[in-house]
């Protein structure tokens, strides 16, 4: 059993804990958060009453814990993730991994120092196996003539926004870099890298909020020969699915994060070809994860684990130049 540490206690944590409890391949063996009464509260909530509880981040990283789950501040992955890796305790940190590349680049020297560590950005839909199957449908259209994706969910904490915006929630705010396109671009971005490759020019289209932060935005991917639009917003909720456009057919999906529902139009025919597994959306990913960490040396593993890290790399890139398009400078581009 891989000894787990979860960082977070928010909904997000206690999905991926029970993730990993379903895939039978890790225990959680302690909780951090800056206030130990909240790592107590969520240790309840989980019903992980036997896990170490921790204030301190440091002693936290010592408990003997394996691996670590990152789900805390966009801003504090990285600082984190060095923290762990120095400890050779690998990390799995939650999209988006770090604010900018020189981060990342930061973390890539670091991982060269410990050949044993593996980092994972925890990309849920990549792993999906649907992700495959509109891989492989693309493939075989006819023509590919372009795509838009659409993620626009009213976010919970907009109305804390709403009510205080000059003490905005974490993911409202530059200081601790937030905004649609590093909470939800992460998702269609991990599609179109995934399905149609690395775009040649890109831009971003932001609807910023008095404190910078972008609240919803229109992504542009230029690929040569057709373009994939990306519509993306934290502040209302659309339900128009995502499609991508052959020359007769059209590939719908109902969600580019949790592709539970994919079909293939052609005029009036609609045929679908997969659907959900209707289990928890992290249980694949958790499971690539613990089988690499279970067997990390094997060719197989080692490649795919280069795969993930590479195309992680890719979005981070993706997500930077991005944000710069549309003028949004992070505190932590200057750290």
């Amino acid at each position: 059993m891989i000894k787990l540490g979860l960082v977070g206690t928010h909904w997000i944590t206690a999905q991926f804990a029970q993730a990993v409890l379903e895939t039978g391949k890790y225990e959680i063996s302690a909780i951090y958060s800056r206030n130990k009464e909240n790592a107590k509260k969520f240790s309840v909530k989980i019903q992980q009453n036997k896990a170490s509880l921790y204030d301190n981040f440091d002693d936290f990283i010592d408990s003997g814990i394996q691996v670590v789950y990152l789900a805390s501040p966009n801003s504090f992955h990285f600082e984190h993730a060095q923290i762990a890796i120095k400890h050779d305790v690998d990390v799995i940190v939650e999209k988006p991994s770090f604010s900018n590349p020189d981060q990342f680049r930061t973390i890539i020297d670091l991982l060269k120092l410990h050949p044993k560590i593996r980092l994972f950005e925890a990309a849920r839909n990549y792993h999906d196996p649907n992700f495959k199957v509109v891989q492989s449908t693309v493939k075989n259209l006819d023509l590919l003539q372009g795509a838009n994706l659409v993620y626009a969910h009213y976010s919970s904490r907009y109305d804390e926004y709403l009510a205080k915006p000059d003490n905005p929630p974490n993911v409202f705010t530059r200081d601790f870099s937030g905004g649609a396109l590093y909470d939800l671009g992460v998702y269609p971005l991990y599609d179109a890298l995934g399905w149609f490759g690395y775009p040649e020019k890109i831009d971003y289209k932001a609807q910023l909020l008095k404190n910078g932060i972008d609240a919803f935005g229109w992504i542009n991917l230029k690929y040569s020969g057709f373009s994939v639009g990306i519509f993306i917003s934290k502040v209302f909720t659309s339900t128009a699915p995502t499609e991508i456009f052959g020359l007769k057919h059209t590939i719908e999906i109902d969600s580019p994060s949790e592709l539970n529902q994919i079909a293939v139009i052609n005029g009036h025919d609609k045929q679908f070809v997969a659907d959900g597994s209707g289990r928890n959306p992290l249980f694949n990913e958790a499971d690539d994860f613990a089988r690499v960490l279970n067997d990390r040396f094997s060719e197989k593993n080692q490649s795919e684990y280069e795969k993930w890290l590479k195309i992680a790399t890719q979005i981070n890139q993706l997500l930077f130049d991005l944000r710069k398009s549309a003028g949004i400078d992070f505190p932590a581009d200057n750290q």
